[in-house]
Parts: structure tokens; C-alpha cells; sequence
């Protein structure tokens, strides 16, 4: 989730480590201490807003477009591994353009694994697989919002 100040639109987001105040990766917001302040205004946490994020959905059977292709996750199955690589593992991974995670959901959309990417990371990554019959990967990129790929029926 990624969280705005209203007063400076500096923007918290659980999915990057924030360098400012040294909180660690996958920190939500929710467990940020009681005092916590905007590090760019000094505001309250009462000045955050959750950003609703846009979600892009892939089916993979359509024309994709340029965006769309930069982001569709591509799948391979090696004996019980599950490999996901997005644009053939050259997204860019830069401080203000990357993948940050990618995850692996089941049929009923809970989560089974995420896995989070550092910058100058491969966005490619290897899920324990248990031959899904159903299953979707989620792709977050920091700068075009979350796209989803469902496989199986």
C-alpha cells in the first residue's frame, strides 16, 4: 500500500525502503509507530491518505500494447519451480522506474508467496510450485501501478 501526505505529497509506500527514516522493506503503514511524521513536512500520520492503486489486468489472449508487454509476466515451469520473469528480465530496475515485488496468488486470490526485488535486480524470480490448477502473479512496478496475469481456468 502507498500512503500520500496531504500536505507535501510526499508518499509513504510499504513495497520501498524508505532511505529518510532507515524503515525496513514491507513495513506497513498500519505498524509505523504512534508519533511517526511525514519526514519531508514533519505532519502526523493523520495527514496520510492510502493511494488507491490502479490495477491492470493481462489475459495474455489480446493484442498487448507497449506498456502492457513491458509488464506481462512471463511463465515457466521447471520440474516443481515456478519462474517469473517480466519483459524477458530486462524491466527496468532504477529508483524511480522498477519492479518491486512480484507474487504468486491461488485460485481463491490468496496470497502464497511475494517476492520483493531490489534495484539493479533481475526482475525475475523462482516460486516453490505445487501445480496450481488455478493461480495468478501480480507484478507491482513502481511506476505503472500492479498488473496481474491469471492462469487456468
Amino acid at each position: 500500500m502507498r500512503y500520500l501526505c496531504t500536505n507535501c505529497n510526499y508518499i509513504y509506500d510499504e513495497w520501498e525502503w524508505d532511505g529518510i527514516e532507515e524503515i525496513d522493506l514491507s513495513t506497513k503503514f498500519e505498524d509505523l509507530w504512534d508519533t511517526y511524521t511525514c519526514p519531508v513536512c514533519w505532519e502526523g500520520r493523520d495527514s496520510f491518505h492510502e493511494i488507491t492503486e490502479e490495477i491492470n489486468y493481462l489475459d495474455g489472449n489480446t493484442h498487448l500494447y507497449d506498456l502492457e508487454i513491458d509488464h506481462f509476466p512471463e511463465i515457466e515451469i521447471k520440474g516443481d519451480k515456478l519462474i517469473v520473469s517480466i519483459w524477458n528480465g530486462i524491466h527496468p530496475m532504477w529508483d524511480s522506474h522498477r519492479v518491486s515485488s512480484i507474487s504468486l496468488y491461488d485460485e481463491y486470490w490468496d496470497l502464497i508467496e511475494e517476492k520483493f526485488l531490489w534495484i539493479d535486480e533481475d526482475p525475475v524470480v523462482e516460486f516453490d510450485f505445487d501445480d496450481l490448477w488455478s493461480y495468478e502473479i501480480r507484478v507491482r512496478c513502481s511506476l505503472h501501478w500492479v498488473w496481474w496475469r491469471k492462469i487456468g481456468e
